[in-house]
């Protein structure tokens, strides 16, 4: 029973208990009815002050009858439903606002008034608004986001959350100061960090150390939950991941829900981590990640709320579903670049804004290398799915100091005797 209808049953019950309490003859009744009836009130949702002895008698009757349930004011029939919309001029608004959810309510009285034959004279704003809400109609319903699930992983590794989060101003080698970024990767099942370190750029490549050593450091996951940014699409990730065998999800743009607990871990490291920093001096990257593993350590060792345990002693708890790489795994190419090159005709090919040296051989041909984007000091080649060696920088001295290997010639071929033109002559000459 609603609060409103509840008052109210109970200020009718007050009144009528007297009358209802015990039998009384018809001429008793009547005569409280009356006393009952005599006295001002401060009747709910009501201007009136007095009631009437049929009213008082009504009551009484509803209440033997039904029961204190009776007392409520009872609801209309057509509550709910709109007298100056009909059935048809509802479908219509209905069809109209879900084929556009943008159209503004103003819109859609002008285009109603612009049909014939719909009886749209006496809708007014105030109605249409009321009947758009009550249906569930309005832009903000219409356009509101799917309800999410709260969920959690059945077992540690089966899935990790990663996400960014600016971080604050560090020294920059050579002076001046830089911003940090924080990436980090986070298990939904335990709350562990896999891992998690400041960089000073926020990239691909900082994304991808970042998943190498949490796979180093902790197995692999089954699906990695990533921003729908555009680096996080990269074909390079999608190799990366195909080759470790796991499966990144992408969330929705402007849903962020299946990160939420890597964003309240950001909101834990923004309070008693980075609040807490001293200020006043301006620490090196290295010595803000230093500050940073030692605060994780004592993350993962503290209770964590959702879980009555720590992150660290629930994700140890799984370590027989733990998935880890075979041990002839070469870990490091996994984790390697992959792009297509030319070779010029010097043999060099530019990557990174740094020419490497190439083969000989491999001169106007198209080239795939490898190599690790935070150690590109040498490169790997390969040629239509073989490699070809390792390439290096290219060092411009040594080269004018060293002579260039000459390509081997070739044995002249022994001639065949035929002439196109001395063929048609002698071909001519046999026809005469």
């Amino acid at each position: 029973m609603e609060s409103k209808a509840e008052k109210i049953a109970l200020f009718r019950y007050a009144l009528i208990a007297p009358l209802v309490l015990e039998a009384l003859p018809r001429g008793e009744l009547t005569r409280r009815a009356q006393e009952i009836a005599a006295r001002p009130y401060e009747i709910p949702a009501s201007q009136r002050t007095s009631v009437t002895v049929d009213t008082l008698l009504d009551w009484a009757l509803r209440y033997r009858r039904g029961g204190f349930e009776a007392l409520a004011p009872q609801p209309r029939q057509d509550r709910g439903q709109s007298r100056t919309i009909t059935p048809q001029l509802a479908d219509l608004i209905e069809r109209l606002k879900r084929e556009n959810p943008h159209r503004t309510g103003t819109t859609l009285l002008r285009e109603l008034a612009l049909v014939s034959g719909q009886g749209t004279a006496d809708l007014s704003a105030s109605t249409l608004y009321r009947f758009l809400k009550q249906r569930g109609l309005s832009a903000r319903q219409l356009l509101a986001p799917p309800a999410h699930k709260k969920f959690e992983a059945e077992h540690s590794n089966q899935i990790w959350q990663s996400d960014m989060l600016y971080g604050p101003y560090v020294q920059r080698p050579g002076g001046g100061k830089m911003q940090a970024y924080l990436h980090a990767i986070l298990d939904d099942a335990s709350r562990l960090i896999p891992h998690a370190q400041f960089y000073a750029h926020q990239g691909l490549e900082a994304c991808r150390d970042c998943l190498r050593q949490a796979v180093a450091a902790r197995g692999l996951p089954v699906r990695l939950y990533m921003d729908n940014a555009k680096i996080y699409r990269s074909p390079q990730l999608a190799r990366i991941a195909a080759s470790l065998g796991m499966l990144i999800v992408h969330t929705p743009p402007y849903q962020p829900q299946g990160r939420g607990k890597i964003e309240r871990f950001f909101r834990s490291a923004r309070q008693p981590f980075l609040a807490n920093l001293d200020r006043p001096q301006t620490l090196t990257l290295e010595e803000l990640n230093e500050r940073l593993g030692a605060w994780i350590d004592v993350y993962h060792r503290t209770e964590h709320s959702a879980l009555g345990t720590t992150p660290l002693a629930r994700w140890q708890r799984d370590i027989e579903h733990i998935r880890q790489l075979p041990p002839a795994t070469d870990f490091r190419r996994l984790f390697f670049h992959r792009l297509h090159r030319l070779v010029r005709r010097d043999c060099t090919f530019l990557l990174a804004n740094r020419f490497y040296e190439a083969p000989p051989h491999l001169a106007g041909e198209t080239i795939e290398v490898r190599f690790d984007p935070l150690d590109a000091a040498s490169a790997e080649i390969y040629f239509q799915g073989e490699p070809q060696g390792v390439a290096r920088w290219v060092d411009p001295v040594v080269n004018a100091q060293t002579r260039s290997p000459q390509p081997a010639t070739p044995n002249a071929p022994q001639p065949t005797g035929i002439n196109y033109v001395e063929l048609l002559k002698k071909k001519k000459d046999q026809e005469e």
